[in-house]
């Protein structure tokens, strides 16, 4: 037992030769430096950010146009904010158009079974009138 733990002790201070070479003062701190700034970046992007959905945006180009029109309608500011206001409503109203795409969109289900709604033919007129 003695003569292998000798052995290993032996052979780690032959390889001791191949470790690679410490790092000049300079390349540390510039790995240092860079890594707390990534650290920074990280923990900047992980602060949670508000959803703001387009309502809201809607909402929000209208009072800026409200307030600009009623609190700086003399000043050059307030016909920078009511231009500044019409964009990022009609911006908004635009986007409000979209539509979602399909693959985004969950399957409608009605009482646990899949709803088709494309099939022209099998209108609720048509099953209401069967009816009678």
């Amino acid at each position: 037992m003695p003569n292998k733990l000798e052995r290993d002790i032996e052979e780690v201070l032959a390889q001791i030769d191949r470790f690679p070479p410490k790092r000049s003062l300079w390349s540390r701190i510039r790995r240092r430096v860079a890594n707390a700034v990534a650290g920074v970046g990280e923990a900047i992007a992980s602060i949670p950010r508000p959803r703001i959905s387009i309502g809201q945006v809607l909402l929000i180009a209208i009072a800026v146009i409200v307030v600009a029109y009623f609190g700086f309608r003399d000043s050059g500011i307030g016909s920078v904010l009511i231009f500044g206001g019409i964009l990022a409503f009609i911006a908004a109203f635009i986007f409000s158009l979209r539509r979602q795409s399909a693959s985004r969109m969950p399957e409608k289900r009605w009482r646990g079974q899949p709803m088709d709604l494309d099939d022209p033919g099998d209108s609720w007129w048509k099953r209401w009138r069967s009816r009678r």
